[in-house]
């Protein structure tokens, strides 16, 4: 992959430079889900996206500005201007979102606004999917009371990913660019002092003061070539340490998908270690898809805390391709997964599972999703639960309701090392000293198809809400 971000960006140097579900602790015990924000779909939405041109492919994007990760821990975890496709098969659909300010968090780190957008596009014989982000001015940095730190300073981080189809055949295309890039160093600091990594990357600058490196566009393209050059993240003294993000992409005979993240900035001042990732991109087409796409797939935990203040999980969230995946069967495994905050939680052995196949003259489609985890524990509440999983099924005939099937499963449920009963489908039993409750198989179905949740857990004195195996089989026809 390195080979192929260096030869990109190679090229790019000599050419022209263009521009959840809500969950409170005060839900009842009833055995359906509500469906997530993303999944629904009003009367007016269906009826402008019949409206649409429907292509014979499926289409998905994902596109965000910032995402933080603060000491490791992906409950803090912030997506921002968050501009999500879900899988269609209709041509110029768009979605876009901004924002005002990102990371506010740390004073150290100050992101302005921020602009996704993911459509869906034809043009002549070529079909496809494009995510582009926009960031204004990024600065990690500066002073904070007693502590002042070199500032990094970069303006209109562009960041561009495009999957598509022609009559030679399914192709991808991914970009990053940035209009100019600083540095400011602490008082008395020369350059003799910096790491030879750091002064590589500051000589594409041109030396406008003492202490201030700066450059164009050009420069930047040349930054970045210093960047893809290394192996390692390249340290700043007393901020932290920046690096290239990917890019990369790939296409055979049945999709294309296409995916640039531009930088990571890891900022190691002050009282926390944080993770910032700019600038990311992610799209994927495919087909042929005669009866409509699949938004299908699980996640094994999704987290909520403090009446959904907090909230995080999607586990390496797995979903099934757009138009299916020919009938072939994909595993994806997660060997361990953890949040350790408010509520510590431990996963082992997360399988997801994902199938699905579409028959042109039949003119029907059919799939499965499946998720599964092997032990979950809770050390706080000494609760241990063992192979829980969730299935969910569709068949759909084009223009009718799409059939469902569902279930879960439960191993063995401990507190303290004492057995629990395992709750039957749609079932609650309570934990000991009411501590809490738990509820099993939660389904939420509908003309489009089902998607059901495992298991989920309450527990009272934390305010903390954790579904587990979260599954969703749905077919759509636009």
């Amino acid at each position: 992959m390195r080979d192929h971000v260096r030869h990109s960006i190679r090229r790019r140097a000599t050419a022209a430079l263009g521009a959840g579900l809500s969950v409170g602790l005060v839900l009842g015990t009833g055995a359906t889900a509500p469906a997530t924000a993303a999944e629904e779909v009003g009367a007016s939405a269906a009826k402008a996206a019949r409206a649409d041109r429907l292509s014979n492919f499926g289409y998905r994007g994902d596109v965000y500005g910032v995402k933080l990760v603060t000491d490791s821990v992906e409950a803090l975890n912030l997506k921002d201007a968050h501009a999500q496709q879900l899988c269609t098969r209709a041509v110029g659909k768009v979605v876009e979102a901004d924002s005002i300010a990102s990371v506010p968090d740390n004073p150290l780190i100050n992101i302005s606004a921020s602009t996704s957008r993911t459509e869906t596009y034809v043009d002549g014989a070529t079909h496809g999917v494009r995510g582009t982000n926009t960031i204004g001015d990024i600065s990690i940095g500066g002073t904070v009371g007693p502590l002042t730190t070199p500032k990094l300073v970069i303006k209109g981080l562009r960041t561009t990913a495009n999957a598509f189809h022609t009559p030679q055949g399914y192709g991808h295309d991914e970009s990053f660019t940035f209009a100019s890039i600083s540095l400011s160093l602490l008082e008395n600091t020369v350059v003799e002092s910096l790491p030879p990594e750091l002064q590589e990357l500051l000589a594409p600058l041109q030396q406008v003061t003492d202490t201030v490196f700066t450059g164009t566009q050009q420069a930047a393209q040349e930054v970045f070539q210093v960047l893809s050059d290394v192996t390692k993240p390249i340290q700043i003294p007393g901020l932290g340490s920046i690096a290239l993000g990917y890019e990369n992409g790939r296409a055979n005979d049945h999709n294309a998908q296409s995916q640039a993240s531009a930088l990571r900035i890891e900022v190691t001042a002050g009282e926390r270690r944080q993770l910032v990732e700019l600038g990311t991109a992610r799209v994927r087409m495919g087909g042929p898809a005669p009866v409509g796409v699949f938004r299908s797939g699980g996640t094994a935990m999704d987290y909520q805390a403090l009446q959904g203040a907090l909230k995080f999980g999607n586990v390496q969230h797995k979903a099934l391709p757009c138009q299916g995946s020919q009938g072939r069967t994909q595993t994806y495994q997660v060997p361990n997964a953890s949040q350790l905050l408010p509520v510590p939680v431990l996963l082992e052995g997360v399988t997801y599972q994902v199938n699905g196949d579409q028959f042109r003259g039949k003119k029907v489609a059919k799939g499965w999703s499946r998720t599964a985890i092997r032990s979950v524990s809770i050390p706080t509440a000494q609760l241990v639960i063992s192979d829980v999983s969730s299935r969910a099924a569709m068949r759909q005939k084009a223009g009718k309701r799409v059939r469902s099937k569902i279930s879960t499963g439960i191993g063995s449920i401990t507190v303290g090392g004492q057995p629990v009963e395992v709750p039957a489908p749609g079932g609650v039993v309570e934990l000991p000293n009411g501590a809490g409750e738990i509820q099993r198989q939660l389904v939420d179905t509908g003309f489009r198809g089902s998607q059901v949740i495992g298991l989920r857990i309450k527990l009272y004195s934390e305010a903390v809400v954790i579904d587990l195996a979260r599954t969703a089989g749905r077919i759509y026809p636009y």
